[in-house]
């Protein structure tokens, strides 16, 4: 070929790319610091399952297969790629070891993808045009890029095809089977014109995989080039938990400027592909609410890439160590303001935290951590919160509850029955971790008391902490006061580490959550935690619950997000139902897909005065499966389902009950 034209294009195009990509590592060089290269053994899996693996995307029968086609093709179209760019210096290039058989095995392959390529664009292109689908967005880019790679496949093939032409005994003949097949299509050709196809499609296609390369970072496609990375540091701590954050040093708390995001959250603005698929089952976003996922991460990027130039110059301070310098320099920045400027306040309120996004997310944004994030900062720098929530705020402070109710009431549920209290046993096999909505909630102290009875009718040996209980801290950290809620976990960690706690048992997810997994901040280790649904589960799989099977009604299991979604607790509340004989029907959205209550990241306790009420939708959906009853494993959903029910003028036909009290009914004496 011509070594030093492919110099040329080759060193022009890498200079550009690498000038380019610096830019994008001075902007994560001025974000704040974060360690994501911790288990690596276990990122590498990450990276294989959902990276190359495009373990998230498979879900979809559909469109997902047809991007993982994609994927899958252009990595294999890309070792054709990089053989023929050697071959712009010697035409007798190979990559080592594709020299024999293997090469030929890889040119029917390569040939098989680049034909399944051609046909998932064309599909995608329908499907953009054509059927466009809700979740996306019409814009030329998407389109260009297809026909950008179907451009890469179509000019590999033929260039091919007129390579054997010219060459009919070429060692790749006959494997390369679509390039062979092609052949008869220029048997009148002459060798000139031959000669001529050939480089041009060799050429084209060189510049074609330079041009793209470099237009990547200039759009939402540049996910091609940060997927990888982005999967690779995702987080590898249950999906609900929140980082600690650091008070020391600090003038202000929470993300109040672009750059006090972390490196990682910059990467997720790099990486959103705005596919939509985070958007389909939200309950904002599908409720008429602000919040749009999305758009959130959207938003931010264009806002950052609207301040590169002077955050540049900070991230080149910080990389000299110049701190003070780049604080400076970053303050002289004329920009809008984050919270309540680029981001509506009205948006990050509106998250319920369920985490239906980032479970999606092909690419492993981590959408809950930047709302929450900027709670922080609205909620501890600014003092600035939904007037709704001061009431809460004030209780969790004052009584370490979200109800404001008085802490010396916190035992007034038990009545006269039979509840140990560790103060007075000192040890048991359980702790009986309440919670603010059993202590306090009248329908919620219904389902502690069904469980305490429970537990007693099988002689489970179990204690309440009682007064000495205080609030998980869950409302607190998810409204964005983290303050607030490290004074309340180290308080009960505290007392955990008093009485020697091995056990915990807890009704409410949101107490679940907490306990297993964010409370180990703190230090709490080897604490076994587990839901009330699993220990149910348990006590009647051993024989110790006799229950009858009668049967009745059919009913149908609402999926609290932080017992489900967050922690993977699907299969013990279904086989409560199922070993009860009812008929259990289905939602279609359930598990994985499970539709939010409405009540999550301190929305219980907010006003929700926009759009469709998420639970009265939710409710619609439970009533559109004919059962009579709808049943829970969570406080929150109790409450906002029973709710739903009542706005939706259905208490003659549809009722919301704990599995407990479900259990209950059926308890054989």
């Amino acid at each position: 070929m011509n070594p030093v034209m492919m110099s040329v294009i080759l060193l022009a195009a890498m200079a550009f790319f690498a000038d380019t990509v610096a830019g994008r590592l001075w902007l994560l060089r001025a974000a704040e610091p974060e360690n994501r290269t911790d288990r690596f053994s276990e990122r590498i899996g990450r990276l294989i399952m959902i990276g190359f693996g495009q373990q998230r995307l498979l879900w979809e029968p559909a469109a997902g297969w047809m991007h993982a086609v994609i994927f899958f093709g252009f990595l294999a179209v890309s070792i054709r790629t990089v053989t023929l760019i050697g071959r712009g210096f010697d035409p007798a290039f190979h990559l080592p070891g594709f020299g024999g058989p293997l090469g030929l095995g890889y040119a029917a392959l390569k040939d098989l993808f680049a034909v399944l390529v051609l046909v998932a664009i064309l599909i995608g292109v329908w499907r953009r045009l054509v059927v466009r689908p809700a979740r996306l967005h019409l814009n030329l880019e998407g389109v260009l890029i297809l026909l950008w790679i179907g451009s890469l496949m179509a000019t590999d093939l033929v260039g091919d095809a007129a390579l054997f032409a010219l060459e009919p005994g070429h060692p790749e003949s006959g494997w390369a089977f679509v390039s062979t097949a092609l052949v008869g299509l220029f048997a009148s050709t002459t060798t000139e014109c031959l000669t001529t196809l050939h480089a041009w499609m060799f050429w084209s296609h060189v510049v074609l995989v330079l041009a793209f390369l470099n237009f990547l970072p200039f759009g939402k496609h540049f996910h091609v080039i940060t997927a990888l990375p982005s999967v690779f540091t995702m987080k590898l701590s249950p999906p609900a938990t929140l980082e600690r954050m650091e008070f020391e040093g600090r003038e202000s708390f929470g993300v109040g400027q672009i750059e006090d995001f972390s490196w990682r959250r910059m990467l997720d603005m790099f990486s959103c592909t705005e596919c939509g698929r985070c958007t389909v089952h939200c309950p904002t976003a599908t409720t008429g609410k602000p919040l749009e996922p999305r758009a959130l991460i959207v938003d931010e990027r264009d806002h950052l890439y609207a301040v590169a130039p002077d955050l540049v110059n900070v991230g080149k301070l910080k990389s000299a160590g110049r701190i003070e310098e780049a604080t400076a320099y970053a303050a002289t920045i004329e920009r809008p303001r984050l919270t309540g400027g680029v981001i509506d306040a009205e948006t990050l309120w509106a998250c319920t935290t369920c985490g239906y996004c980032q479970t999606v997310c092909p690419v492993a944004i981590e959408h809950v951590n930047h709302v929450v994030d900027l709670r922080r900062y609205m909620m501890m720098t600014e003092a600035a919160m939904e007037p709704a929530l001061a009431t809460a705020l004030r209780g969790l402070e004052t009584n370490s509850n979200p109800w404001n109710a008085a802490s010396a009431a916190r035992e007034d549920w038990i009545g006269e029955l039979e509840v140990p209290r560790l103060r007075d046993v000192g040890q048991a096999d359980y702790l009986l971790f309440v919670g603010c909505a059993g202590a306090y909630d009248e329908r919620n102290r219904d389902v502690l008391r069904s469980l305490c009875r429970l537990m007693n009718k099988t002689g489970v040996s179990f204690a309440v902490l009682g007064g000495e209980e205080g609030c998980c801290g869950d409302p607190a950290r998810r409204m964005g006061h983290e303050y607030l809620f490290e004074m309340q976990a180290k308080q009960n960690v505290a007392t955990f580490q008093k009485y020697r706690v091995g056990k915990v048992v807890t009704a409410c997810p949101h107490c679940f959550n907490m306990i297993a997994n964010e409370y180990q901040q703190f230090d709490l280790v080897d604490v076994e935690v587990i839901h009330h649904t699993e220990l149910l589960a348990d006590l009647i799989r051993a024989g110790r619950l006799k229950v009858d099977k009668v049967g009745g009604g059919a009913v149908t299991y609402h999926d609290s997000c932080y017992l489900g979604r967050h922690n993977g607790i699907y299969d013990a509340p279904r086989e409560i139902v199922d070993a009860l004989g009812i008929r259990r029907e289905e939602m279609p959205r359930n598990k994985r897909d499970g539709f939010c209550c409405g009540a999550g990241g301190a929305r219980m306790f907010m006003e929700e005065s926009l759009g469709e009420r998420i639970n009265q939708n939710r409710v619609d959906e439970a009533a559109g499966t004919g059962a009579a009853e709808i049943c829970t494993a969570c406080p929150f959903c109790l409450t906002m389902i029973g709710d739903g029910i009542k706005e939706t003028e259905r208490s003659d036909s549809l009722a919301a009950l704990d599995l407990t009290e479900l259990v209950e009914r059926h308890l054989i004496d």
